[in-house]
């Protein structure tokens, strides 16, 4: 228990003056069960020091203003848009001057910053934040993290592997460069000391793969090429393999020589029918089709991908080993270049580094550590942290700020938030109720994402897909050749015309994150054709671009049919049915 004038936390002192004045707990027993200093809390009891009063001279700010910085500072850092020292400064500036405490909205000083950071250390402090790509905050949701635990925890009661961590793997990949981040080195005091690293060259590939009883399958190495050298391999552990790649990088040929040769070798030729494998793995919808799905059920192997975009939350090996794992190999780098001084690391050297980096982080608590923490094994969903998945909020919310502020706050306060937001929302207009155009369809290839895909769910949903794909094919070929607008026959020279003074304005075409492949027999639900009328009245070469409208899905020619020209991504667009 701390004495008088020691650090406390400020909140405990709060809930000891509860304790003591709502529950009749003694001042002494309330001290020592939360902590705080027992003269103090007698103070506060007695009333002869406020509950809230702060130690030292008047700061600048009150003590509930200063928490209320606090509070927005979190939530935005929870976010992923948390605030600079000098941001903050600014921010806290500009509170002052709105508060007429100041006569302008210049920041407050660094010894203002310093002193804030003290007196709330227990809550806030000054971090190097880790880099968060944009596709992962948006698609690390709530939803998609619960559907996942809700799949595996049935594939995991299907085949009974509640308590069989050696027969549930997770395999993942990662790239490694030549060049390598040095490590901290002793120097003269106020120098700055240079460190000789290797040239950028192209990017090698390494699978890992690991179970959950911490048992590794040896490094796999994808290199950049044409023809395969033994002499890429000197060096490596036993059991290391590799392969070429024109890329550097895996695919779905790649993905399955590796299952093939690699990963079914070290777990002893697959599973049996009573004691199936289970293989999670963040893979692509290219690397999965019928002829691996039905490879791996004759092998008894069951391949469970994960949803995309979320590997730093749910992937093993992504969360708790190739952290450790770089910082091993840029070690040996670092050893390398200290030990062949004049040398520069080749990718003939990087496998023989790379391999002594992997032993050290595929350690069994490191990979045992990882299954836990991605509640993977033992199956725990409560163990994702609600924060981390915070940043998607910014994405689907108007006030991600009071969403989040809800979610912290408790139960109650998300329902009130969800009861006020669904009150808030625009009711179904008689103009809307109207619009019987027909729907443009889309028809897609099933995603694997979240689920196990040697279920016959996913693999039905996969062969229909691909008959209709291939039914489909003539007939959209046909279409081009007797559609004169699409034709891929050579068109007339413009050279030595002045074209730029007459063509208007090609029209911005804004890529989606969509594999959707649209039918192009539905029309626009304007003309209500494929190709607009007013086409063959344009003198000039003109790209026919379509639009779905927000509010009632249907599909609309930008342009010729609207007086819209470009549907930026995340903006709002309506027909003109919509709009009246």
């Amino acid at each position: 228990m701390p004495k008088r004038g020691q650090h406390y936390d400020p909140e405990n002192l709060v809930k000891a003056y509860e304790a003591v004045k709502e529950r009749g707990m003694t001042v002494n027993k309330a001290a020592m069960c939360f902590g705080v200093p027992k003269q103090t809390l007698r103070d506060r009891t007695r009333g002869a020091i406020p509950l809230n009063a702060k130690k030292g001279p008047q700061t600048t700010l009150s003590n509930e203003e200063e928490e209320t910085l606090v509070q927005h500072a979190e939530v935005m850092a929870q976010l992923g848009y948390g605030f600079s020292n000098r941001q903050f400064q600014h921010l806290a500036g500009e509170l002052m001057h709105s508060l007429g405490r100041k006569n302008n909205n210049k920041p407050l000083s660094n010894n203002w910053l310093y002193a804030f950071l003290s007196r709330w250390s227990h809550r806030v402090a000054s971090l190097t934040p880790k880099k968060l790509e944009l596709a992962r905050a948006k698609c690390a949701t709530p939803e998609s993290v619960d559907k996942y635990f809700k799949n595996l925890g049935e594939i995991i009661d299907k085949y009974n592997l509640q308590d069989k961590p050696h027969l549930i793997y997770n395999a993942d990949e990662t790239g490694i460069q030549p060049e390598h981040r040095p490590p901290n080195v002793i120097a003269t005091p106020g120098s700055k000391p240079q460190a000789v690293t290797s040239p950028r060259s192209t990017t090698t590939t390494l699978i890992g793969c690991a179970n959950a009883l911490g048992n590794a399958v040896p490094p796999f190495f994808i290199f950049k090429g044409k023809r395969f050298n033994e002499d890429l391999l000197q060096g490596a552990t036993p059991g290391t393999r590799g392969v070429m790649s024109d890329s550097g990088w895996s695919n779905a040929t790649v993905f399955r020589q590796y299952l093939e040769d690699h990963f079914l070798p070290h777990v002893n030729g697959g599973g049996t029918s009573d004691n199936p494998i289970l293989l999670i793995f963040d893979g692509h919808a290219s690397h999965v089709s019928p002829q691996l799905i039905d490879w791996a059920k004759d092998h008894h192997i069951i391949l469970f991908v994960l949803p995309a975009h979320t590997s730093h939350v749910l992937q093993p090996l992504d969360v708790a080993v190739f952290g450790p794992f770089k910082t091993y190999y840029y070690q040996e780098c670092a050893i390398f270049m200290q030990k062949n001084m004049g040398q520069s690391i080749t990718r003939y050297d990087m496998t023989k580094l790379a391999c002594r980096a992997y032993l050290k982080a595929m350690s069994p608590t490191n990979v045992q550590s990882a299954f836990k923490k991605t509640g993977i094994f033992p199956l725990e969903r409560n163990v994702i942290a609600k924060e981390k998945l915070f940043p998607c909020e910014t994405f689907r919310e108007d006030n991600p700020l009071e969403k989040v502020a809800a979610i912290k706050s408790g139960r109650g306060a998300v329902e009130e938030f969800l009861r006020l937001k669904q009150n808030s929302l625009p009711s179904e207009s008689p103009e809307e109720s109207q619009c019987h155009c027909k729907k443009r369809k889309v028809s897609s290839k099933p995603r694997p994402g979240g689920r196990a895909v040697t279920e016959d769910g996913y693999l039905d949903d996969l062969i229909t897909y691909e008959a209709e794909k291939e039914k489909e094919a003539p007939k959209k070929k046909a279409t081009k050749q007797s559609n004169p607008t699409k034709q891929s026959s050579p068109k007339p020279s413009t050279s030595g015309l002045n074209v730029s003074s007459q063509l208007p304005a090609a029209p911005v075409i804004i890529e989606t994150d969509s594999e959707d492949e649209i039918d192009d027999d539905v029309p626009c639900c304007v003309c209500g054709k494929v190709t607009p009328p007013t086409l063959r009245q344009d003198p000039n070469i003109k790209i026919v671009t379509w639009a779905q409208c927000d509010k009632c899905d249907h599909w609309v020619h930008l342009s010729l049919c609207t007086e819209v020209r470009v549907v930026r991504r995340h903006s709002t667009f309506l027909c003109i049915h919509c709009q009246i």
